[in-house]
């Protein structure tokens, strides 16, 4: 090795070369590199989404529900299907097997079986929707319009913005809240349909029959061949009026408008948007895969205020809900822990060796983390707020390699090496043990690599952003470092740099080590004591939580009221508790939205029905508040209790991370209702007993022979009670009842 070293020593140009390369390469991807708020994850689930319309929660789950499932059963690699069956909708998600070899397989063959139901009822006019989960379907920012004017005239806004947001460099697709379609209603009288004795069926013959558009033949000759194409379509839609029911040779002509009145209107309103209390027309934007999340969301942001000075001013336009910060705040913190490594590098070394080694040192740290940035895309990554967590944990890491060589290395030329000699000889001296370092750092981040599941894949890009980096960093101070020191070492005369004080300070230093080796036989035990001590305090007053979130800004509500609400009474319900979010600090409350009459899951919609309701609370940053997200629900919490006419409030914070699900579902399967029934209301019962647990929720959707209790747990540190003992005394408790599985930690 020392032939090595003393080649890339005795070029220093080679080695400038080397460095400057390595920082232009990584500034040209850093400006081209897509940055996200997540890492792309396929979270190995799909979503079968049928309207059946009109249909009772039982004919969804016996007419749809049954007949895709019973078409799925043919597939393998399928984990686990669950299936949700309420009033006009039927939700199936489908969970792959983790070890499934090709899920991209999987979910085509799903798609297939999906396809192969044909006998659906005749009112299923739309196809099954699938949808594989991923965090490609995540929005980014929200945008809404809102105003006192008439709706015509806000939909007409919309539609223009709608068409401007799509077309934005990185936008995917758009969800649309509050938009209604147009529509043209015949409202027919049924005294005018009993003078003229015209049937409803009738009418809708008549407007069905010229309201068409098609091929209906060719004509065929010797000479030539010509198509017959049947031309009848509307060009307005209110010519509906003037269409004929019924003539006669010898009476008038029946016209649709004889009969009813036609009217320019729009479709009847299933869900409702509100952006902070206001009734608006929202969008939801989402990016492709391949876009930037921060350029995309500046680029809508700008739109909007472009916008904004267009409209007029009784329409308000607004963004909300901008996940592109979660970026921005990341690459802050990796910039401001570069900017401190380098300040304290500068200063330290150069108190204890010389300014330009102290320079060359800390020009590892951006070189480490450009070169990663480099070679992120060859890995198939890109720039994440999990991705940058990992590398302002390697941070601190990358310097240490740096230290050691050019401390030895100047310590050879303080002893009367030449420069050049001073430079190998430093190396090779510390090379074994630099090389051992950053393998040791290495295999500790590398199990990361191999951990199975959903959370696997969520966090590899952990382990490789440190990985490149310590090998970036290991490269970097064997190739270029002692090149550069070199030069400087030829300013620098032997015993130069020796500092009285800090060589008083080592002398001391060492008989005070030398002193405590005489106690090593009682010292290594009694520490290992202390750890074994330590270890236990932890295990049994230390709560571990995955994602933790005590520094959460935003959480979620999920609202129901009684069955058969309608959807004007569940928005004035809905007010009621806008009102009490309202009320929040300005210091707390950044924004709020509210969907009224759609059913959510912690991932997806999975149903409009009128009783239902969701809002999305945005907190302001953490850094700005005194009160965590937790504390500011549990107020919340006492306050909407007490409203009446509430079926159920569910709070959830969103900690970040994947979708894991609930710490513990308990899912009762059973054929007999009655005894179902009972047992999951006494088993309800049992749980709220339990010290520990904090929210239940129960979902007695899921089909007629299951209910499902989700259990949100707080441990106690005082009870250390954890998830594994919900499960046994909800097993022991239950023993030879119909409890069919008891899961957590998914």
């Amino acid at each position: 090795m020392k032939s090595f070293f003393k080649f890339f020593a005795e070029r220093h140009k080679l080695a400038t070369l080397i460095t400057i390369m390595t920082v232009m390469l990584g500034i040209s991807t850093l400006v081209g590199i897509k940055r996200d708020i997540y890492p792309h994850v396929d979270f190995g689930m799909v979503t079968i989404t049928t309207r059946y319309p009109g249909a009772s929660p039982e004919d969804v789950e016996l007419n749809v529900t049954n007949k895709i499932e019973e078409e799925l059963k043919s597939i393998t690699g399928i984990d686990k299907t669950t299936s949700i069956s309420v009033e006009n909708v039927s939700a199936i998600i489908v969970t792959i097997d983790i070890d499934a070899s090709d899920q991209d397989d999987i979910e085509n063959k799903i798609r297939e079986a999906v396809g192969r139901v044909t006998d659906l009822p005749p009112e299923v006019t739309e196809s099954p929707r699938v949808t594989e989960l991923s965090t490609s379907l995540m929005d980014v920012i929200e945008v809404g319009l809102s105003g006192d004017v008439p709706y015509r005239q806000l939909r007409e806004q919309a539609r223009l913005l709608e068409k401007k947001i799509k077309n934005v460099p990185g936008v995917s697709k758009v969800d649309k809240f509050g938009y209604r379609a147009r529509e043209v209603k015949v409202e027919v009288s049924p005294e005018a349909a009993r003078n003229y004795q015209v049937p409803l069926r009738e009418i809708i013959a008549a407007i069905r029959g010229r309201n068409i558009r098609g091929t209906t033949g060719s004509f065929e000759s010797y000479t030539s061949e010509k198509n017959l194409v049947t031309l009848a379509q509307f060009q307005d839609p209110l010519d509906v009026g003037n269409v004929i029911v019924r003539s006669t040779f010898d009476g008038p002509a029946i016209k649709v408008n004889d009969l009813a009145v036609v009217q320019d209107d729009f479709e009847d309103e299933r869900v409702t948007s509100r952006l902070n209390g206001k009734k608006a027309i929202s969008f939801l934007v989402f990016i492709s895969e391949t876009a930037d999340a921060i350029r995309t969301c500046d680029a809508v942001k700008e739109l909007v205020a472009k916008e904004r000075e267009t409209l007029s001013e009784e329409i308000e336009i607004l963004h909300i809900n901008d996940e592109s910060r979660y970026v921005r705040d990341s690459f802050d913190v990796v910039l401001s822990n570069g900017w401190i490594g380098l300040f304290l590098v500068l200063i330290l070394l150069t108190i204890f060796l010389n300014f330009r080694t102290a320079l060359w040192v800390a020009l590892g740290i951006p070189v480490a983390l450009l070169g990663t940035i480099f070679l992120l895309p060859v890995f198939g990554m890109y720039l994440d707020t999990i991705t940058l967590s990992g590398m302002i944990l390697v941070i601190g890491i990358i310097v240490d390699d740096a230290i050691i060589i050019a401390e030895n290395i100047t310590r050879r030329r303080e002893k009367g090496d030449a420069p050049l000699d001073a430079a190998v000889e430093g190396i090779r001296e510390v090379f074994r043990p630099v090389v051992t370092t950053i393998l040791t750092t290495f295999l500790v981040f590398a199990p990361m690599f191999f951990m199975p599941g959903l959370f696997g894949k969520y966090i590899v890009p952990i382990p490789l952003a440190i990985s490149l980096a310590l090998f970036i960093s290991l490269g970097e101070v064997m190739v270029a470092l002692p090149a550069h020191l070199v030069p400087g070492l030829r300013r620098q005369l032997p015993k130069s740099t020796d500092h009285g004080w800090f060589h008083t300070l080592r002398d001391r230093y060492r008989l005070a080590i030398t002193k405590v080796f005489r106690f090593r036989y009682v010292l290594v035990p009694l520490f290992t004591i202390m750890l074994a001590g330590s270890l236990w305090y932890a295990d049994n007053n230390i709560k571990f939580i995955l994602f933790p979130s005590d520094q959460a800004d935003s959480f979620y509500m999920f609202i129901e009221l009684p069955t058969g609400t309608s959807l004007e009474a569940t928005s004035d319900k809905l007010r009621e508790i806008e009102s009490i979010i309202a009320c929040l600090p300005e210091e707390e409350l950044a924004s709020f939205t509210t969907r009224i009459g759609a059913n959510y899951s912690e991932i997806f919609v999975i149903a409009e029905s009128e009783n239902y309701a969701a809002m999305k609370v945005r907190l302001t940053p953490f850094s700005e508040r005194s009160r965590n997200a937790d504390r500011i629900i549990e107020d919340l919490r006492q306050q909407t209790d007490r409203i009446e006419g509430v079926e159920e409030i569910v709070y959830g914070v969103e900690g970040g991370g994947p979708p894991v699900g609930k710490p513990v579902n308990i899912r009762i399967v059973g054929s007999d209702d009655v005894l179902r029934e009972r047992l999951a209301d006494s088993l309800q019962t049992f749980l709220t007993t339990m010290p520990g647990v904090k929210d239940i929720s129960r979902d007695d959707k899921l089909g007629k022979d299951q209910v499902e209790i989700q259990i949100n747990y707080d441990r106690l540190s005082r009870l250390g009670l954890t998830v594994a003992d919900v499960a046994r005394n909800v097993r022991i408790a239950y023993d030879g009842e119909v409890v069919t599985s008891v899961r957590y930690g998914d």
